[in-house]
């Protein structure tokens, strides 16, 4: 209890310095160029961050503010100034009030004749754990930028400088933001409002780990691992994948990198140019599927270090803070990452080519069971994903395909095309390597991307990309197949079953359920299945099959008794009306879209598939920390 008194008392000394320290200066000259902040967390048990933001007028009688309504990496309107609280203007210099308008939903106008420097004071409420919006507690903050600060609409360009008030539990700020002096680890500088966006801050109880990698200092910075994370075996593992990805590129744009890695039970990873930011369980390390898929992780939002950061396509070559930036390249930019993430864990040495086979057919089988992928493009999910990919819906599977699963699919494909177009002299490695030396100042569109396919094999593949990007035709694995000595995995029979009848899994319905307060809802209805033929709707209360009584949990169990071409009754609710329907029950799809390596590969296709996966030394194991 003394110890609590104690902690109490010195949070509450500190509290009333903050509230002296409000009213005065952040610091005692300011450049009159530069767009100064200050973060102060003595809301934190409430998940607030009270902010300070200090601008010249330059003899303007009127300045407008703005808040970005996105941040790059997630393309999606998250309308950010919805978290803005108790906004207020006062001259900087004499603390007196000006007036303060809203001009749209994330701009301000602030009147400030005869006036030298504006301060706008405001609280932003931080409750929303993701990799793109921002987290505030007692015992730790994280913050990113987009959804943190309001700036000079006009002075974007200008250098920005972040001082922060940490709470005395917060020992440690890692970010990749440089520090305006050594000894003063809480003031940061960024060379613009873009370098500002770009660099997410994590401040509280960190374990630091650093490392040198081709002449460039890197950090893992690790919350909430504690006893659970052996964060010294973790930060050896990431340096192999970032030498492999350093080499794979034949550069290194930056001289230091931060591993933002949060250990919050929750998921996710967002790129920046000098660091990322990686969202995981506490227990994830110790768990070796969930460890592999970290690894995964790590390897994904670094390689976007060189592809989308830095290279990008043209659209996005200047960030427009207030509108969506519609592009069809996106599959090149997440999709070829997402076809390399796994591949570099294995490169590395950290992965087993049999669980990157695994992790192949999985996402095959997500993409080719989707009824999406005869609705939407390539293209298409690409340009769309604003309105579509970030915002899921019961009906998602029918009408969108992943730009992410897609994409990296038909980066593998491209890979072979090149490969065996050039008889293994050349793959789609080159073909990065060269759009980043051609396109990086630049920018790329679709058509460079085929046009350096085209110089790199000596053939046009425009028809190529035409069908692969632009149609909805059915993507053909064969030569993939043949190229490595693959094959599709045969089913393997269910041992305990019947011979007289078939289990569940032979038996397709094409509809999910989800248990809600003891009801068995609908929660999915697959296009063209006999779920909806049978007229099951998204929402439906699902209360008997066959006249008998149904629940999600006993949904499975119950379908392993009937055959395919079975016709059944089911009665459902819906909006508290009983409706009859009848379903008949198919077989589920014989295709099998897990890969293996056939039994006896040739000494080319051995040759082919060590080369794909650098396995140059004998395969190892990700074993649990």
């Amino acid at each position: 209890m003394l110890a609590r008194i104690a902690i109490g008392l010195s949070i509450l000394i500190w509290i009333v310095g903050m509230e002296f320290l409000s009213g005065t200066s952040m610091a005692d000259e300011k450049d009159p160029s530069i767009v100064q902040y200050r973060l102060s967390f003595r809301q934190a048990d409430t998940h607030r961050v009270d902010i300070e933001v200090s601008v010249p007028t330059d003899g303007k009688s009127e300045i407008e503010f703005m808040m970005p309504v996105w941040t790059p990496g997630s393309y999606l309107i998250r309308e950010y100034a919805r978290q803005v609280e108790q906004l207020t203007a006062v001259d900087g210099k004499t603390n007196t009030p000006l007036s303060i308008k809203k001009k749209d939903k994330n701009h301000w106008l602030v009147d400030c004749a005869r006036v030298d420097e504006v301060t706008l004071r405001y609280s932003l409420y931080c409750h929303e754990m993701s990799v793109r919006t921002n987290w505030v507690e007692r015992d730790f903050a994280f913050l990113t930028g987009a959804a943190t600060y309001i700036t000079r609409a006009d002075m974007l360009d200008h250098p920005h400088v972040v001082r922060i008030d940490a709470l005395p539990n917060w020992p440690k700020a890692a970010s990749s933001l440089s520090a305006v002096d050594a000894r003063d680890p809480w003031t940061r500088r960024a060379a613009n409002f873009d370098e500002l966006v770009d660099s997410p801050i994590l401040l509280g109880a960190i374990d630091i780990q650093t490392f040198d990698v081709g002449g460039a200092k890197h950090y893992l910075a690790t919350l909430g691992g504690e006893s659970f994370w052996d964060t010294a075996s973790a930060a050896k593992d990431i340096a192999k994948i970032v030498e492999v990805e350093q080499a794979f590129w034949q550069d290194t744009p930056y001289k230091e990198y931060w591993f933002l890695n949060l250990a919050t039970e929750t998921g996710g990873g967002l790129e920046h140019d000098n660091s990322c930011v990686l969202m995981t369980g506490r227990w994830s390390q110790r768990q070796r599927a969930k460890y592999a898929d970290w690894l995964g992780l790590v390897s994904h939002e670094f390689f976007h270090t060189w592809n989308v950061r830095r290279l990008r396509p043209k659209m996005l070559k200047r960030y427009d803070y207030n509108n969506e930036q519609h592009f069809h390249e996106l599959w090149v930019a997440e999709g070829i990452t997402s076809y390399y993430d796994d591949l570099f864990v294995v490169r590395s040495g950290l992965g087993k080519p049999k669980d990157y086979l695994e992790k192949l057919g999985k996402n095959i089988a997500s993409v080719q069971n989707a009824p999406g992928r005869l609705t939407q493009s390539l293209t298409d999910s690409s340009f769309d994903a604003w309105i579509k990919y970030y915002r899921p819906d019961e009906n998602a599977n029918n009408s969108r395909i992943s730009y992410y699963l897609k994409g990296a699919l038909i980066g593998a494909l491209l890979d072979v095309e090149i490969r065996s177009k050039t008889d293994g002299a050349k793959s789609l490695d080159d073909v990065m390597r060269m759009l980043w030396k051609l396109h990086r100042e630049t920018g790329y569109t679709n058509d460079d991307f085929s046009k350096i396919v085209a110089e790199v094999t000596g053939e046009s593949y425009s028809d190529w990309f035409v069908r692969s990007l632009e149609t909805t035709q059915e993507m053909d694995f064969s030569k993939m197949l043949e190229w490595y000595g693959l094959e599709w995995k045969k089913r393997e029979p269910d041992k305990d079953a019947p011979t007289d009848r078939p289990v569940f899994g032979n038996v397709f319905v094409g509809m999910d359920l989800l248990a809600q307060q003891g009801k068995a809802m609908v929660d999915k209805v697959t296009r063209d299945s006999p779920a909806s033929h049978a007229g099951f709707n998204a929402g439906d209360e699902f209360v008997s099959f066959d006249g008998f009584r149904i629940t999600a949990e006993t949904w499975p169990e119950r379908l392993s008794s009937y055959r395919p071409d079975d016709i059944c009754k089911c009665w459902v609710a819906r909006r508290g009306k009983m409706v009859e329907l009848s379903i008949k029950l198919a077989s589920q799809p014989e295709t099998s879209w897990k890969i293996a390596r056939i039994a006896k590969p040739s000494d080319e296709q051995e040759q082919r598939w060590r080369s794909w996966l650098n396995l140059q030394e004998p395969e190892k194991t990700i074993e649990p920390k």
